[in-house]
């Protein structure tokens, strides 16, 4: 172990060492500039109410939309409000794109509008979190947030600023996931008003609570054996290309996250490539070998146009398969040499397992240039790390 720890270090160091330096400022990678850090703004600091007089100044709402035990909800909501026609006894259909409208409850007319609570749902369609998730749907909604804070993977709240007709409304929204459900609540004021309805707005949003907690299904994956080495398992709308086997000493395979567009005519499809992952299996009896196959990899990558530059982050929060003896994952800016313009992220994850290192490596479109496919990309990413598991093979002596 000693020994595979000082030549992965040494490993590290020859593909740190292989990397180009690309100034971050002029590719828009500055941390103000971060996705992230331009959205991520705390909630202002609010006097709330005692628990006592919020209590008495609100009742208790229960529901159980369209019978449904993972859309059961309970909120407390100001004392006099109406809600909108229940429509729970409807057909209950839920979409992948739209938010389907649960309960709207409305507090008395103004000249200035009228505050109101909706109460929506939606069936989700990937693996992302909370916070990935609502940032696309901010971002495909051209939505500016005055403040975005994600308490869990599973629960984001965000404040903004919206106009409806002539009426400016401050908007606090809490999204939480259930299950294979989003569920968000909207509480909507009047801007005349917010000052003495900002606490009521808070608290109210603070007293939502999800009956019963259900387990989020994952989306469907494919499972793909190296041999009797390992296994990991990919997203199924992932294709998987492997190259002839001419020896254990080393396998590889290349995922690839195609997007598949229908043509104007039945037979006629195109194919666009949102990101791609490569998988290496390496035999340490053949580790002298491996700083000479880490150039032949930077000439592949160079000669497809994308040099690698400075690091930018580690993997983030990534459970490796316990079978493993080292493990990390670092994230490195990519950027196109045929245009400057166009900005990638490049992910490097190196394993130690029994008599073989793993290497698994991503290219994606950055952050930055499209939230959305980075976010489906590197998710599914920590997923295929986080499955990747270890099988008897991989500790066999072998006859090289």
């Amino acid at each position: 172990m000693f020994k595979k720890a000082i030549f992965l270090s040494l490993l590290l160091a020859g593909f740190l060492g292989l990397t180009v330096s690309i100034p971050l400022d002029a590719y828009a990678y500055t941390e103000k500039e971060d996705i992230f850090t331009r959205f991520k703004k705390p909630l202002p600091e609010i006097p709330l109410l005692s628990e006592d007089d919020f209590y008495k100044a609100t009742m208790a709402i229960n529901k159980k939309p369209y019978s449904q035990k993972v859309l059961e909800y309970g909120i407390r909501l100001p004392k006099n409000w109406t809600e909108r026609e229940d429509k729970s006894s409807s057909n209950f259909s839920l979409s992948k794109k739209l938010f389907l409208e649960l309960n709207v409850y409305y507090g008395k007319p103004t000249i200035a509008g009228r505050s109101r609570v909706e109460v929506q749902a939606l069936d989700l369609d990937s693996n992302l979190t909370a916070e990935q998730w609502y940032l696309r749907y901010i971002l495909e909604g051209g939505y500016t947030l005055e403040s975005f804070v994600a308490h869990s993977d599973n629960k984001v709240e965000s404040l903004m600023v919206t106009m409806e007709k002539d009426y400016s409304f401050y908007v606090r929204t809490l999204v939480m996931f259930n299950g294979d459900k989003a569920i968000m609540v909207k509480y909507f004021v009047p801007i005349h008003y917010i000052q003495e309805q900002a606490a009521m707005q808070a608290q109210v949003l603070q007293s939502f609570t999800l009956k019963n907690t259900v387990e989020r299904t994952d989306i469907e994956t494919k499972s793909y054996r190296f041999l009797d080495v390992a296994e990991l398992r990919y997203p199924e709308s992932w294709k998987v290309y492997s190259k002839p086997l001419r020896s254990v000493d080393r396998i590889d395979i290349t995922i690839v996250n195609v997007n598949e567009i229908a043509g104007q005519f039945a037979e006629s499809s195109t194919s666009i490539t949102n990101g791609k992952l490569e998988v290496k299996l390496v035999a340490a009896a053949v580790q002298d070998s491996l700083i000479n196959e880490i150039k032949v990899y930077k000439q592949k990558v160079e000669s497809s146009g994308i040099l690698i530059g400075d690091k930018i982050s580690a993997g983030g929060d990534i459970s490796y398969n316990n079978r493993m003896n080292f493990a990390i994952t670092e994230v490195y800016l990519g950027i196109d040499s045929t245009n400057s313009l166009s900005e990638y992220e490049y992910w490097f994850t190196v394993m130690v397992g029994g008599n073989y290192y793993y290497f698994l490596n991503l290219l994606t479109p950055s952050r930055n240039e499209n939230f959305a496919v980075w976010a489906d990309n590197t998710q599914s990413y920590k997923n295929i790390v986080e499955s990747f598991r270890l099988m008897s093979g991989a500790f066999m002596e072998r006859d090289y």
